[in-house]
Formats: C-alpha cells, structure tokens, sequence
C-alpha cells in the first residue's frame, strides 16, 4: 500500500511540476520568437506599439489583425485581397513560403523553412499586443 501511495505522491509530483512549467515553456517560445523576429524580420519590420513602418508594415498587433489593413502602409493588392484575419496558424503558413501564400505579395522573403522557428515568431507575435 506504501508503495501505490509513493508512485501516486511521485506523479502527483511530476503533474504539479510539468503543470508550473507550462508558462516558462511558453515564456522560452516567445524569447525564442523574439530572437527569430530580430534576426529574419527587424530589417524591414518594427513590432512595438507606435513603431513606424518600415521596408513592411509594423507587426505589433499582427496577430489578430485583418491581413492588410494597417492604416499607413501600402501593401499589394494581393494582400488586400487576402481578406483573413491573421491567426497564429495562417501567419506561420505565410511566413513559411510568403509568396505561395500569396501570390503576388510585395515581400521579398523568401521564407523561414524551419517550423518550430515559425512557431516561435508567432507565439511572440501574439504577445505583442
């Protein structure tokens, strides 16, 4: 009976802590994010709240935005058109392979091939509200 108590207490151990983990885990994503975002996107893109538009449009608030509708910025007719709300899912597909995404898009990305990359901007993106 001892034992059966020692192996519940022990998984009751290792939920609690994967369960404590789970907003430093989040907190890496997003550092991680961070990183992606100075390293592929600073050059052309700003992503704080009142930063200018640069080479792209500022990306603070992407996350949730209609695609091509930041007031200021001059974006192709295709992303106009594109006419979805960016969530995290569509933003990654778009960064994985913009003009596949959308044909005709005015950015020269040609893209970040690495998923966990992807999914990391974009968990930082959505932080940047």
């Amino acid at each position: 009976m001892s034992l059966n108590f020692s192996i519940k207490q022990g998984l009751c151990g290792l939920l609690l802590a994967l369960a404590g983990s789970q907003p430093a885990l989040a907190d890496d994503l997003a550092a991680k994010g961070q990183a992606v975002f100075e390293r592929d996107c600073s050059l052309c893109h700003t992503a704080n709240a009142g930063g200018a538009n640069i080479m792209g449009p500022n990306l603070h608030g992407v996350i949730g935005r209609q695609a091509g509708s930041l007031a200021g910025f001059s974006y192709s007719q295709a992303m106009k058109d594109k006419g979805a709300v960016w969530a995290r899912d569509n933003f990654e597909a778009f960064i994985a392979q913009p003009q596949a995404a959308v044909p005709g898009t005015y950015m020269p990305y040609t893209g970040l091939a690495d998923a966990d990359e992807r999914k990391a901007l974009s968990a930082w993106l959505s932080q940047q509200r």
